[in-house]
C-alpha cells in the first residue's frame, strides 16, 4: 500500500529525500523474480555477469536467494578493466554477493 510520506506516523517535520513512485515496488519485485527464475536452475554452472554499473564478473554461481546471486570468483575474475597488481591469500576463493536487480546481463558459459 502506498502512503504519502507525510502520512507516516512518527515522521512529523521530516524531509523526504527520495520517494519511489507507487508502481516501483511491483515492477522491481517482478524483475527480481524473473531474474531469480532464469538464474536459479543454473546453480553450479559458470556464468558471466554484467551489472548496471558496467562491472563484469565471471565465476561459478553457488546460490541464488530472493535478493542476491552468489558467485564463486577467483582472483583473475576481478571486474574487467580493473587490475589489482597484488593478490593476498584472502582474495582466493571469494564468494561475491550481487544484488539481483543490479544485474544487466547474465551469460551461461560452456
Amino acid at each position: 500500500m502506498y502512503m504519502n510520506p507525510s502520512q507516516h506516523p512518527g515522521h512529523q517535520g521530516s524531509q523526504v529525500l527520495y520517494q519511489a513512485e507507487p508502481d516501483w515496488q511491483h515492477q522491481m519485485m517482478h524483475k527480481r523474480n524473473a531474474i531469480m527464475g532464469a538464474v536459479h536452475p543454473h546453480v553450479g554452472r559458470t556464468i558471466r555477469v554484467t551489472t548496471i554499473d558496467g562491472h563484469t564478473y565471471e565465476g561459478v554461481l553457488v546460490n541464488v536467494d530472493g535478493h542476491h546471486a552468489y558467485l564463486h570468483v577467483t582472483p583473475h575474475a576481478q571486474p574487467y578493466g580493473h587490475h589489482r597488481p597484488i593478490y593476498t591469500p584472502a582474495q582466493y576463493n571469494q564468494i561475491l554477493t550481487l544484488v539481483l536487480f543490479e544485474l544487466l546481463v547474465i551469460l551461461l558459459l560452456a
